[in-house]
């Protein structure tokens, strides 16, 4: 009798812990940390100059002197959260300063992030599909400095925040066990902040792993702000190259 309760409870614990292990699967973590090699064609307000200063000093030679970029993911079954986080620092330096200043130096921090609810169709085969919606963050911080020449030297600085709705998709086909083509694309603003924002990724993934992958492809970004005399322009594209831990 005794080994028959015994035996009962070791099924029982054995059913437990093969439901908390079907429970725990049920979770899924991606986190990406990748570099964007880009070009970068940027139209925005200055920080506020003084009036006598020459319309010279508008054209620079720029520059991206720093950056740090990172994707995650966290998904229980098919809904999930997801986070973009990219910072970008460009240094840019007049053409034709002088002979007002020696030199003209503007340095400009952009940070965007992107965070999002998704969920994946439910869908059977090599093809999937996650639609997502949510919100992207802008952050763009100047700062110029005028050396001194035939004028005084002076600094000048300005700083603007928004956010933009956006919705997307992103769309994955299973080439082989470790090979697979990937696009994602997003679109927003819709006059909320921006009159317009999107942005298009495409590109493939190889699993080295059952933890570990490489991605690599092609992203374009377009953003276009023009609010409470404040203007940003961008448009940025190149190369990106990641690599996925997965849990």
């Amino acid at each position: 009798m005794k080994l028959k309760i015994l035996a009962l409870v070791m099924a029982l614990t054995s059913v437990k812990v093969m439901a908390g292990d079907a429970e725990t699967n049920r979770w899924s973590f991606d986190i990406t940390p990748y570099l964007w090699v880009a070009s970068i064609a940027a139209e925005t307000s200055l920080p506020d100059t003084p009036p006598s200063t020459p319309s010279g000093v508008d054209r620079f030679d720029t520059r991206i002197s720093a950056g740090a970029m990172l994707a995650a993911q966290a998904r229980y079954k098919s809904v999930g959260m997801a986070v973009d986080f990219a910072w970008l620092r460009l240094g840019t330096e007049a053409l034709n300063p002088g002979p007002a200043f020696s030199a003209v130096d503007l340095k400009s921090d952009f940070i965007h992030t992107t965070a999002a609810l998704t969920y994946r169709l439910p869908l059977r085969g090599k093809f999937h599909a996650d639609l997502l919606a949510g919100a992207r963050l802008w952050n763009v911080n100047e700062e110029i400095t005028f050396a001194g020449g035939a004028l005084p030297g002076f600094k000048a600085s300005g700083d603007k925040t928004w956010v933009d709705p956006v919705i997307g998709a992103e769309l994955r086909y299973d080439l082989s066990e470790r090979w697979s083509l990937v696009t994602k694309g997003t679109v927003g603003g819709f006059g909320v902040s921006s009159k317009i924002a999107w942005e298009v990724f495409s590109g493939v993934d190889y699993r080295f792993t059952d933890w570990c992958s490489g991605i690599l492809g092609y992203r374009y970004l377009h953003e276009e702000y023009d609010r409470e005399d404040f203007k940003f322009n961008l448009d940025t594209n190149g190369f990106l190259l990641g690599v996925g831990f997965h849990f």
